[in-house]
């Protein structure tokens, strides 16, 4: 929480006046009082942004700005935290660097400065247009995003059956876990399956829009608020979910076989 406020002059002390509608800064609390710099915040780069609260930006510039010492190649911000509202559970980060180096370092540094939880992926820049042309997640992913300097990639799509059949077999535990699985566990399997379904059958890159609108098609429009809500019919809906499954392995199966012909 920061408040922005101006010094008064008093009789005996200067002070500085808080509105009363405030969220933190309880009376008796401590609180470090510094002066404002009018330094200038670095630009960020928007892709598939339509809107995004002041806060947030707020927060990624800090982010940036503590990431700094560690010349990442880029730094991306995606996932649910670019989403309107504050329903997100932690800040989805890809940061670009050719070496190693000690992810637990970096996001306890993050944690303890931030308070919010991240969930970083390290990765070079070989590496992450690879997974862009191969794997439907990471295209999703990085549909929609903010980065730290400008990221244009320009693939095209290698759809490499074996590979997919990896992803897809995760997707399976929705079936088999369903009651015991939380919520964002269930929409990252849904999500899983979807993207995969799509990106075999269009054969080109997939946003996040397209999966969330196929989504939609397939289980309803209110099929997000239901699960959130333990309002789904689950015998319907696992009916329907192994459908797909079983539909889009039935694809991969055929692809993998085709591939061993043509060697």
């Amino acid at each position: 929480m920061e408040i922005v406020a101006k010094v008064s002059r008093g009789s005996k002390m200067d002070q500085i006046y808080l509105p009363k509608n405030r969220f933190g800064f309880a009376p008796g609390n401590n609180v470090l009082v510094r002066e404002l710099t009018h330094e200038k915040q670095e630009k960020l780069f928007f892709y598939n942004i339509k809107k995004i609260e002041k806060i947030k930006i707020m927060i990624i510039n800090e982010i940036f700005n503590l990431l700094n010492k560690y010349n990442f190649d880029n730094i991306i911000i995606t996932g649910s935290f670019l989403e309107e509202g504050f329903n997100f559970n932690d800040v989805d980060m890809v940061l670009i660097k050719d070496k190693e180096l000690r992810l637990n370092d970096v996001k306890d540094e993050l944690k303890e400065n931030l308070g919010i939880n991240f969930h970083l992926i390290l990765i070079d820049n070989k590496s992450l247009l690879k997974g862009i042309s191969t794997d439907p997640l990471f295209q999703t992913m990085l549909s929609k995003h903010i980065s730290k300097k400008r990221f244009i990639y320009n693939v095209k799509p290698e759809i490499r059956y074996r590979l997919l059949d990896m992803h897809l077999l995760k997707s399976n535990l929705l079936m088999e876990h369903f009651d015991v699985l939380k919520l964002n566990e269930k929409l990252d399997l849904l999500r899983n399956l979807i993207s995969i379904n799509l990106f075999i059958i269009k054969k080109q890159i997939i946003s996040k829009e397209e999966v969330y609108d196929k989504i939609k098609e397939l289980f309803g429009d209110n099929i997000i608020e239901d699960l959130k809500n333990n309002l789904v019919d689950k015998k319907k809906f696992i009916k329907k979910y192994k459908q797909i499954y079983n539909k889009t392995f039935n694809k991969i199966l055929e692809g993998v076989r085709n591939e061993s012909k043509q060697k």
